[in-house]
């Protein structure tokens, strides 16, 4: 819970990323909203400002509250709701594999060090938090701007609004 008329604080900070780094959902409640100055594009500005000190944060919902009116409070309730659900969604491994192989059409996976790197496959292996395991000859040497790049494209066709969405990568094994 952010304090409206103080901003996002470090220790505020620290306490989202220590949940999103483990691995669980969050939301970013916003109190005494009643009291700040706004117009129609602070509640926006307020988000991307936090976005920039964590970009995580884009990939969380933000609400707007006041605890002493009870302005949008139960909407946190839905909010956990539709945060638990995205957590716990699980994607079909055809649906991952199109996903990857439109990912793969736009955009091919970079050489290294003259190595071509080929993406074969990939699955969702876990939820709680959502995972997805991409199979490949070189995943070792894939570059961290083209996992971001995944990342970023089954964050597109699925969402998992509030929820880390971890992506590891694995050499395809010989006999297959």
């Amino acid at each position: 819970m952010i304090d409206a008329t103080e901003g996002l604080h470090n220790q505020d900070l620290k306490i989202a990323t220590l949940a999103w780094e483990a691995g669980r959902g969050l939301i970013m409640v916003v109190n005494k909203w009643d009291l700040k100055e706004k117009d129609d594009k602070t509640a926006a500005k307020f988000e991307k400002e936090c976005a920039e000190k964590a970009p995580y944060l884009r990939f969380v919902p933000f609400v707007f509250t006041s605890a002493l009116t009870g302005m949008r409070v139960t909407k946190v309730l839905d909010l956990i709701q539709t945060v638990d659900a995205e957590r716990h969604k699980r994607i079909s491994t055809s649906q991952v594999n199109d996903a990857l192989q439109q990912l793969l059409a736009r955009r091919q996976p970079p050489q290294a060090a003259g190595h071509e790197i080929k993406l074969n496959y990939a699955t969702q292996v876990e939820t709680n938090p959502p995972t997805i395991a991409v199979f490949g000859n070189n995943p070792d040497k894939l570059q961290e701007h083209y996992v971001r790049y995944l990342h970023n494209g089954f964050r597109e066709f699925w969402g998992f609004t509030g929820n880390p969405l971890r992506i590891i990568l694995r050499r395809k094994s010989e006999k297959q």
